[in-house]
């Protein structure tokens, strides 16, 4: 015979089951405070091994306001964050965040709430909240640590993770948008318009371009001009690369990753850091030489 059990028993059993649950969960999470006061909160709890002096830890963070808006996501972006730990002389100088990451070992996970306006002065380094902010919301910081790195290993790690993430954006762009390029060995892609079969320079000369440059990520012009000169040994790799694959006469578009254009550092006041970028260049002349008076090649 199957025996039926009471009902209130059944729905007695499962809350205190989830009870039970939602205590276990509770005594996973703690709250920390860094030597000046800075709180948060470990959602998990990695292997205990804290972070050494000139080591860099990287990380990935999901960034998101109050009304659940992800703000940025490295785990979708493809690139994580990373800080290098210093000597311990320099605790007391630090911000609480900076703080933080000392007492973090790898696998932990945690997470800090402010108000908007205390993150943009306080870890952006802000004067102010940016106009259109809702100065009313929360933020959400959560941080889960990948690794600690000595420098030269970060460094190697950190310039094949960029290059693999912008080698991605580069091939979506071109698949989106249904172009098809040749590719340089370096890694550049390009398309040739016509060859009219002249002249090409060399690294040595002096060129004369027409080109137009824009941001692929979001198709801004940031430059361009119907005809200036310069030595090509004097310009960035992408450059150096493409325009030698151009006769007189000849057109092009240089799709080029920040690895061969203005790296993480970029331009200051027009190229942001790791920036890629479209050319649309025509090969107007060739000089064996630049005259610096009249800006033209000789």
């Amino acid at each position: 015979m199957i025996k039926i059990q009471n009902p209130l028993n059944v729905v007695n059993k499962l809350l205190t089951f989830s009870l039970l649950l939602l205590a276990f969960a509770a005594c996973n999470k703690s709250e920390r405070e860094t030597p000046n006061g800075f709180k948060f909160t470990v959602l998990k709890t990695g292997d205990g091994i804290l972070p050494k002096k000139d080591q860099i830890l990287v990380f990935n963070y999901i960034l998101k306001d109050s009304k659940d808006s992800v703000w940025s996501d490295t785990s979708k972006d493809g690139v994580p964050g990373a800080i290098m730990i210093n000597d311990s002389s320099q605790i007391a100088s630090e911000n609480g965040m900076v703080q933080m990451f000392r007492m973090l070992s790898k696998g932990d996970s945690v997470q800090v709430k402010m108000p908007v306006t205390k993150f943009f002065k306080d870890i952006v380094g802000s004067p102010s909240t940016p106009p259109g902010v809702d100065t009313t919301l929360s933020i959400y910081y959560t941080i889960g640590v990948k690794d600690f790195m000595a420098l030269e290993q970060y460094q190697t790690y950190a310039t094949n993770l960029q290059a693999s993430v912008e080698t991605k954006k580069i091939e979506d762009y071109l698949k989106d948008n249904g172009i098809t390029t040749q590719q340089d060995p370096s890694g550049m892609r390009y398309v040739l318009y016509n060859t009219t079969g002249k002249a090409k320079p060399t690294a040595e000369n002096c060129v004369e371009v027409k080109y137009t440059g824009k941001f692929m990520e979001n198709g801004q012009i940031f430059d361009a001009s119907e005809k200036i000169a310069f030595p090509l040994n004097q310009v960035i790799e992408g450059w150096r690369l493409g325009i030698p694959l151009l006769g007189i006469g000849d057109s092009a578009t240089l799709f080029i990753p920040s690895s061969l254009g203005y790296g993480p550092r970029g331009y200051p006041g027009a190229i942001p850091p790791n920036a890629i970028l479209i050319f649309d260049v025509t090969l107007l002349g060739i000089g064996n030489g630049f005259d610096e008076a009249t800006r033209t090649c000789k």
